[in-house]
């Protein structure tokens, strides 16, 4: 008995149906498989980063401790030398320099140190007195771009699980960057937002041009910099330091314009490790 062609129809149609379904569910895989693949590739490049960065750590750490004993020792003997030579004018202005050349070392042996950080277990602190000193640090390098610094706190304060000062030489490294990023006369946020599940955000944004792909790719490594004048290490040290006290450091463009840093950190009970909560601020610098 022969179908109708009303019946060959419905089949045909029927058959076109689960071929263009097939052909979605197929479309669909492809880009979850394309998405696994760019996911799976970031990470792994994250994962190699880190892994190189642990080793620069530790050979860094090691290089520094033994750069700094004799360093020291120099430091001693040339205080010393000042004090003898106080009536010579020549000699104490070649001191001066050698003062200054020590100094420039002692930096560099600071900066390698913090490559390998470590943070003091039960170390919390107020997250807004932190943020107060950076405030304060900054603002020569403010004044200087013509730039102005907002900051916005939550209603309640907040206690972070991290070194006052690593965290404050991370807040500073971000804003003394946004400022020459940005636009002259134009402004920096820096905005505290409390989530929950036990962690805090601090994004730090300008309004400046924003970050090329490469450098989205590649600030965090060591040694790369746009600057004429820059070591590379700055935000290397500021994501060791933020990843040390069980967070993350991120960037991205912002899609309003300039560039935007995120901190993620974890917070503490201040009731039960400071007492009752201080007063929160907003300011502007």
């Amino acid at each position: 008995m022969s179908a109708s062609p009303s019946e060959l129809e419905q089949v045909l149609h029927d058959y076109m149906d689960v071929t263009r379904r097939l052909q979605e569910t197929h479309e669909a895989l492809q880009r979850e498989v394309v998405r696994l693949r760019d996911e799976l590739a970031a990470k792994n490049r994250e994962l190699e980063v880190g892994r190189r960065l642990a080793a620069l750590g530790e050979l860094a750490a090691g290089l520094a401790h033994e750069v700094r004993n004799p360093l020291g020792a120099i430091q001693l003997y040339s205080g010393l030398l000042k004090q003898k030579c106080a009536q010579l004018e020549p000699a104490l202005g070649l001191i001066e320099k050698m003062e200054l050349g020590i100094q420039a070392i002692d930096a560099v042996v600071r900066d390698a140190l913090a490559l390998a950080p470590r943070c003091r277990p039960g170390c919390v602190h107020l997250l807004s007195e932190t943020i107060a000193a950076t405030q304060n640090n900054c603002r020569q390098k403010l004044q200087e771009h013509q730039v102005r610094l907002v900051v916005r706190m939550p209603k309640r304060a907040v206690y972070v699980r991290a070194e006052p000062d690593g965290l404050q030489r991370v807040l500073l490294n971000l804003v003394c960057n946004a400022a020459e990023a940005a636009n002259p006369g134009g402004r920096i946020d820096l905005r505290v937002a409390a989530g929950r599940q036990g962690k805090v955000e601090i994004r730090v944004r300008d309004d400046g041009p924003g970050l090329s792909d490469e450098a989205l790719e590649r600030m965090f490594d060591p040694f790369f910099t746009t600057k004429q004048n820059g070591t590379g290490l700055g935000l290397t040290i500021a994501r060791r330091l933020v990843e040390s006290y069980g967070g993350t450091l991120s960037a991205r463009n912002h899609a309003a314009g300039g560039a935007e840093f995120s901190i993620v950190l974890p917070t503490a009970d201040q009731e039960a490790e400071h007492g009752p909560s201080a007063a929160p601020h907003t300011s502007a610098a």
